[in-house]
């Protein structure tokens, strides 16, 4: 399974933006984009997701940007990769109601039950927790 890029930004950008919000003050999407080195488009294409499924909300003019719709610890990995992925699908086979081997499969419940920890997993982390949780940089591969 992977997780698409505008997940991974979304992320990345919720987590940067619950960092620069004080008091739930809107940041615009110059200073995000800035900040996390992607274009004004891109982000805008993210944040118009994001807005659509109410994690953020928009205010418009010269002080205009973008806050988190509720606090920070009420928001997700999984609520972020839903709505930008469609949620957890480890395997093509899980909610395909085209399997045509799907009742005799005999090894279905172990992707389902890989599918539900992950989920558990996911829910369990939260944009806020983010700040707290120092994550060791492991390094990209070549």
């Amino acid at each position: 399974m992977k997780i698409t890029t505008k997940s991974i930004y979304a992320i990345r950008s919720l987590h940067t933006l619950n960092i620069l919000s004080k008091d739930n003050k809107p940041v615009g999407i110059a200073v995000l984009s800035d900040k996390l080195g992607l274009s004004n488009k891109y982000l805008e294409q993210i944040f118009s997701a994001l807005k659509k499924n109410k994690l953020v909300i928009a205010t418009a003019g010269k002080l205009g940007g973008y806050h988190l719709s509720r606090p920070a610890s009420e928001i997700s990995i999984l609520d972020v990769i839903t709505v930008m992925d469609g949620g957890i699908i480890p395997i093509h086979c899980i909610n395909n109601k085209e399997c045509t081997v799907c009742s005799e499969c005999t090894i279905n419940g172990l992707w389902i039950e890989m599918k539900e920890h992950m989920e558990d997993y996911l829910k369990g982390i939260s944009i806020e927790s983010l700040i707290n949780k120092k994550y060791p940089v492991l390094g990209c591969p070549d």
